[in-house]
């Protein structure tokens, strides 16, 4: 038989705050003092000095996450992130869905000649997609059937787009 454990008193409001300002002064020092220990002689990266950079860095996001509300890789990744990944993806396909039907719903309902422009400029801008992939692939095909492989199609395509548009030297007119 285990023996019954005392209740456990809750901290009063100036040992929370004590405890706080001690978090927040210890990360300070650690921002600072950790960079200086790996700097100083013998300079080598070892288990040591993973350890210093690890600790001015949970350190700095832990002062920064203290000043604004937010970690250094929510400052990163932006405010989207944050709201894309809020939702769930089955919830937020669920909402995009509901979003779409309502605006088929309010273009039938309310019938304009902007809106008909718009749907046919779409699809201009779908069938010109379309178009382009198959092209696409289809020079993906006949460079297959060359032999060149993925690396120098790649390789190639990034030529064409540093130069402009020039497929490459032997082809300057110059």
């Amino acid at each position: 038989m285990s023996q019954p454990q005392p209740p456990q008193r809750q901290p009063t409001p100036s040992e929370t705050k004590r405890y706080a300002r001690t978090i927040h002064n210890v990360a300070l020092l650690a921002v600072v003092a950790c960079p200086v220990l790996a700097l100083i002689p013998p300079r080598k990266l070892d288990v040591y000095t993973i350890g210093l950079v690890g600790t001015t860095a949970y350190s700095g996001n832990y002062l920064v996450r203290e000043q604004s509300g937010r970690s250094i890789w929510q400052h990163v990744r932006g405010p989207q992130a944050e709201l894309a990944t809020s939702v769930p993806p089955t919830e937020q396909a669920n909402l995009s869905r509901e979003l779409q039907y309502a605006k088929q719903e309010m273009q039938r309902l309310r019938p304009d000649t902007r809106s008909a422009s718009v749907t046919e400029e779409l699809h201009a801008t779908h069938s010109q997609r379309e178009a382009w992939k198959a092209q696409r692939e289809k020079e993906i095909q006949d460079d297959l059937d060359v032999g060149k492989g993925f690396g120098e199609m790649i390789t190639d395509q990034i030529w064409e787009v540093w130069n402009w548009g020039r497929k490459g030297d032997d082809e300057d007119d110059g």
